[in-house]
């Protein structure tokens, strides 16, 4: 049986059509770039193809013009295709372009082709030059490593304008990446490549440089212009800006309130620090709870008394609070009580070195109630915290989003996609609003603000200021506290105020003053703040140039 099969294959071997082992091949390929000095280059492809016995309709060429070059999209201008034979009688041909490439399919459907015939490709090329600050070049994949048959015969001309001199040339033959050199001749400004025979997906890379001056430079704001048109994206920023401004228009401008700022002496609607603080900026701070525990202090909830550990240069200061009473209105304030109390009774004493564990918990839930209160009470018809988180986790994952997408998109996307990022980002914090009522109140807020933060040259204007007296410094100090106006506050009561207030013990014996109890608050505030935030979990083809390299390339075949 063994013997019965070979015989049949060596008779299958010998006696089959020849049209079955016909092969297709182009027996000689010729290409001349002439080099413009406007910069543009004129591509004549000369294909002598042959189908040997097989019937075929005619070739196909794939022209790459759209690359991953210089930071993003870079894409050569291909125009003027003409298709003729050796004689310049024209061919037809149509042309299309996908997938980053020009693909002309040249014959007719209707009819065959067989044997060898001519193919001459002529087309014009614009941005195929690259420029460096000491010489421009010419660096062009002339055979590329598409092609899917074998090549016997190779040249390349390359004409650069008269006046060229000085010129550098190099040229690689293989495989993609290939080192090995091919040759070249160089007479004036004329340079002739030449190959060995090159088989399927073997191709040739040529690199000529010159001066500068010989052909015209496109000026940098035509090179701008032109990145534009490639890479689209980098109007994505702009877009995204006159977006969100439009957006904020609509959704996050407040109401038109009064316009002017009125000095005032006291909280509207008998807003607390915190929910003064809150309203001002739309967000709840550390120094807003700092300032609400002293509120809290003054109508005689609590006791605070400043103690030192420690010893000699080792000492710290930490803060005492001892419950005076219950009854608390606000969400928020009874919050505020059971932080640092717990359940306990009245005459409950804690520290606030102790409180670290778990302070910053309840700080959470404290604000949270705060936003809802001043919705419920109309200041604010969403909550602030909430639309700002929205839209800077849209800014952040956009910023994710353009690192993922690099591959895509190059660096010139990635900027142009994190700067959109970044646009939303910086939004998120103009885009809570405030009803009507809120934005009269907050322009309230500012006038208390005004009116604690003047110094007293600038106080004559006020009509009907309350007197001054350690009883309306210490009500109104913590909404300066809240306001970030406590040492303007102070200095306001100098000589005035010269005691401990009765929820508030330094332990100094004598002395005291409002600056003290300025600067107390000013460590107060940051003791708070420890506890109440403590953290939750285009390159040149002579240097390193190879084959496959610079623009140019794509293949063919036939159809």
């Amino acid at each position: 049986m063994k013997k019965i099969l070979i015989t049949l294959f060596l008779l299958g071997v010998f006696f089959l059509p020849a049209k079955t082992w016909a092969m297709e091949s182009i027996v000689a390929f010729d290409l001349e770039f002439q080099i413009n000095r406007d910069s543009s280059v004129n591509v004549t492809e000369s294909i002598l193809y042959d189908f040997d016995d097989l019937q075929k309709h005619g070739i196909y060429r794939d022209i790459p013009y759209k690359y991953q070059a210089r930071g993003g999209n870079y894409s050569l201008r291909l125009r003027d295709f003409s298709v003729t034979d050796e004689n310049g009688v024209a061919y037809n041909f149509s042309k299309s372009s996908s997938e980053g490439n020009v693909s002309l399919k040249i014959g007719d459907a209707d009819k065959f082709v067989t044997g060898k015939k001519t193919y001459v490709i002529r087309y014009r090329v614009g941005r195929a030059l690259n420029y460096f600050d000491n010489h421009d070049e010419f660096y062009w994949n002339a055979i590329g490593n598409g092609w899917t048959v074998p090549i016997q015969k190779v040249n390349a001309k390359i004409v650069l304008p008269e006046e060229a001199r000085n010129i550098k040339t190099d040229c690689f033959v293989g495989f993609y990446g290939s080192t090995e050199r091919c040759q070249y001749l160089q007479e004036g400004n004329l340079i002739d490549f030449s190959s060995r025979s090159l088989s399927p997906s073997e191709g040739v890379t040529v690199v000529v440089g010159f001066p500068k001056g010989v052909v015209i430079e496109p000026t940098q704001t035509e090179k701008i212009l032109e990145t534009i048109k490639d890479n689209w994206i980098v109007g994505l920023p702009f877009v995204t800006l006159i977006l969100m401004t439009f957006l904020w228009n609509f959704k996050g401008k407040d109401p038109q309130g009064r316009g002017t700022i009125v000095a005032q002496f006291g909280s509207p609607d008998d807003l607390t620090p915190l929910e003064a603080g809150t309203l001002v900026d739309e967000t709840a701070h550390n120094r807003d709870l700092s300032a609400e525990i002293i509120y809290l202090a003054t109508r005689g909830y609590l006791r605070i008394k400043r103690i030192e550990t420690g010893v000699s240069i080792f000492k710290k200061k930490d803060y005492e609070f001892t419950k005076l009473k219950d009854g608390l209105v606000n969400d928020f304030d009874a919050d505020i009580m059971k932080a640092i109390f717990g359940e306990k009774s009245v005459g409950t004493i804690a520290k606030m070195s102790d409180l670290k564990k778990d302070f910053h918990a309840h700080s959470r839930n404290i604000m949270k109630s705060s936003y809802e209160s001043l919705i419920k009470r109309g200041y604010f018809p969403k909550n602030p915290k909430t639309i700002r988180t929205s839209y800077s986790v849209a800014g952040i994952v956009l910023i994710v989003l353009a690192f993922m997408l690099v591959e895509l998109f190059g660096t010139i996307g990635l900027i142009s996609i994190v700067a959109s990022g970044i646009v939303i980002f910086g939004f998120a914090w103009i885009m809570p609003i405030k009803t009507e009522k809120g934005v009269l109140a907050k322009e309230h807020i500012l006038g208390l603000k005004l009116y604690m933060s003047v110094a007293e040259k600038d106080r004559i204007e006020f009509h009907n200021a309350p007197e001054k007296s350690p009883q309306h410094f210490e009500k109104l100090l913590p909404y300066a506290m809240a306001l970030g106006v406590t040492k303007e506050w102070a200095k306001q009561f100098e000589g005035i105020y010269s005691r401990e207030p009765e929820w508030y013990s330094a332990g100094l014996a004598s002395g005291f003053s409002a600056d003290d109890l300025a600067e107390d608050m000013k460590n107060f505030s940051a003791a708070t703040a420890s506890v109440s935030s403590q953290a939750s979990s285009g390159g040149s083809g002579f240097s390193g140039g190879g084959g496959g390299g610079g623009f140019g390339g794509g293949g063919g075949g036939s159809w």
